[in-house]
């Protein structure tokens, strides 16, 4: 025979039991959801990571090419440059070639036409019948003295010429110099190869929390029901509370 002691510890034990059981499934599951919570937020926030990082290397390996790209252009502008520099060199070279061999021409000519000049005057004079003598001599010196300042002009005239055609020449190549300099200062500088971004960390995985045993809550409501039980006693005095007899 049930007695309501009896009755109500099995009541209670049962109650605490199942209510402590709920309790603790119920903080299982938050603190579970709370992790699985973090869990997935610091995936994501790995995965971004990645993106971002496999971005910017993208950007700089693009950056990178067009860097390349720029400065083998400049290279190539460098060399065609320097190959007009040298053509106009050699342009200007031949035109001042070309005046100093006019120049030498005329001096030649005019070297020739002064010497048949004084030919001349020298046959003039010794055709003229002029006894010979201190005067003839005098006249004939006279004639080649003027051959001769005629032909120091000629030759002075010649070398200003030939001055001048070096002069013109070094120049020319001073200009070829520094044309040669500036097309090279244009030349972009080779760029720096670009360094990977660092491994992202791989997030370390929160272990959920371990499941709630049966035998606690069962303890609790036993608990529970044992103090009911001595709370409320027995009919009889004598006999302990869970005692089922009369």
């Amino acid at each position: 025979m049930c007695t309501p002691a009896l009755a109500f510890a099995g009541i209670s034990g049962v109650g605490s039991a199942i209510a402590d059981r709920q309790a603790k499934m119920a903080q299982y599951r938050a603190q579970k959801a709370a992790v699985d919570r973090s869990n997935y937020m610091a995936r994501q926030d790995y995965l971004n990571k990645i993106q971002i990082s496999a971005f910017k290397d993208q950007r700089k390996a693009d950056l990178f090419k067009a860097q390349l790209e720029a400065q083998a252009a400049s290279v190539t502008a460098m060399h065609r440059q320097k190959d007009i520099n040298q053509l106009e060199q050699a342009r200007a070279s031949t035109a001042n070639q070309l005046k100093l061999q006019e120049k030498v021409a005329e001096a030649q000519f005019e070297g020739q036409e002064k010497l048949a000049e004084s030919i001349r005057a020298q046959g003039t004079i010794l055709a003229s019948g002029m006894s010979a003598g201190q005067s003839t001599m005098l006249t004939l010196t006279d004639v080649e003295r003027q051959l001769g300042q005629s032909q120091a002009a000629v030759n002075a005239s010649l070398f200003n010429a030939r001055q001048s055609f070096g002069l013109q020449e070094y120049n020319t190549l001073l200009s070829q110099y520094a044309a040669d300099s500036q097309a090279f200062n244009n030349v972009i500088a080779a760029p720096m190869t670009p360094e990977a971004s660092f491994k992202t960390v791989r997030p370390v995985k929160m272990a959920a929390p371990e499941k709630p045993g049966m035998l606690g809550s069962i303890m609790t409501g036993f608990s529970a029901g044992v103090k009911t039980g001595s709370g409320i006693g027995h009919s009889n005095p004598d006999l302990p509370w869970w005692s089922t007899k009369s």
